[in-house]
């Protein structure tokens, strides 16, 4: 589907379903439902096409797409410069206002006499004002705060990035609480909403560096991510190399490292993969977990194996886990936890405690009163 050349526009299903709800609820008949559905259409697009068409002045690739809350464009094409992001994520609240203006002009010259037709140009006009001016809110994922981030970010950098994230996540708890103070509580609901996301945004925006912001390097990673989904896993090796070598730090060289691990697990080198594991040990993803405390082990790193202990149980809660988790503990001299993980291993039927303790691992501790007090009879 196309409305202006170039930019194909997609409507997911539970668009309608939210626009009928906001139709229903405003209105509580079918008919103004019906109505609310084609205005919230209207509006939702005419915002989109000012952020597309504006992007497309700066020879982007843009598409539409209506999703379950709003709308979304996303473009593809050369970097552009922070006034140029700007411009593009401003016009779609202008568009929105010019929308209120044709309505309120409209209303204006008083040419219309249906009932009906004029009152659904009226919510139009409300709609749209409203709208453009919340959403020029600080607040991530408005575009007031995408305006704020590209602001701060071009003058501070990744810093900047992550103060937008922090004075959304401030803004949007305060406006929440107002909400809420007021009676208003569906809006209050959405603040905290934006609140919440903004805090874990900021959160999580503390491992992120100057190079994750550098859209050429993550769709190099996707690239990559692609490669290996369609077996071409040498080629993908090398990209995934040469991101890591150009990055240093950062999301995108955790994840280069993260796929690198299981390329080379997939390759039955071990020593590598507990190598590239190793060195993202502190940023490591949970399906990463049991393989690096597996792979310590082997290389007996019984420290990392004991730091890795409770988490890799909780994720594969099996028989070997919790055996060389009570190994582990016993190699560096703590009875209690060893018989304790020891104790956990025995309630899988397959163990044979006798083979066990007759293992070099428990010679440290299998006399010490701590651990000998899991297995009296």
């Amino acid at each position: 589907m196309k409305i202006i050349p170039r930019i194909p526009i997609s409507i997911h299903p539970f668009f309608w379903v939210f626009a009928a709800l906001i139709g229903f609820l405003m209105s509580q008949t079918i008919m103004g439902t019906v109505l609310w559905i084609i205005i919230i259409v209207i509006s939702v697009l005419v915002h989109e096409l000012g952020h597309a068409t504006t992007s497309l002045i700066f020879k982007q690739n843009p598409k539409i797409e209506l999703v379950a809350m709003g709308g979304l464009t996303s473009y593809k094409g050369k970097k552009l410069k922070y006034y140029q992001q700007f411009l593009i994520v401003l016009m779609g609240p202008v568009f929105g206002f010019l929308l209120f203006v044709l309505a309120s002009l409209i209303l204006w010259l008083n040419f219309i006499t249906n009932p009906t037709l004029l009152a659904t140009i009226k919510v139009m006009q409300v709609v749209n004002l409203f709208w453009s001016i919340v959403n020029l809110l600080p607040i991530i994922p408005l575009d007031g705060g995408q305006l704020l981030r590209i602001v701060l970010e071009a003058f501070f950098g990744i810093k900047g990035f992550k103060l937008s994230l922090l004075l959304g996540f401030i803004f949007a708890a305060i406006l929440a609480l107002i909400s809420f103070a007021v009676k208003y509580y569906l809006l209050g609901a959405l603040f905290f909403l934006f609140a919440f996301q903004s805090f874990d945004m900021y959160r999580k925006s503390k491992n992120i560096q100057k190079c994750d912001r550098d859209e050429n390097l993550a769709d190099l990673l996707i690239k990559a991510q692609s490669l290996i989904k369609d077996g071409n896993k040498d080629e993908a090796q090398k990209l995934l190399e040469d991101l890591r070598s150009k990055t240093k730090e950062g999301l995108i060289y955790v994840q280069a490292t993260h796929l690198l691990a299981f390329l080379f697990n997939d390759q039955k080198d071990r020593k590598k993969t507990y190598e590239y594991l190793l060195s993202i040990r502190d940023k490591i993803a949970d399906e990463a977990i049991c393989l690096l405390h597996e792979l310590a082990f082997e290389e007996d790193n019984f420290k990392l194996v004991k730091e890795l202990s409770a988490a890799s149980y909780k994720l594969s809660p099996t028989m070997e886990i919790a055996l060389k988790n009570a190994e582990a503990f016993a190699m560096l001299g703590e009875a209690k936890p060893s018989g304790g993980w020891l104790k956990t291993a025995t309630q899988f039927d397959k163990l044979d405690l006798d083979k066990a303790l007759a293992e070099k691992y428990f010679d440290k501790v299998k006399n010490d009163p701590a651990f000998k007090h899991f297995f009296k009879k």
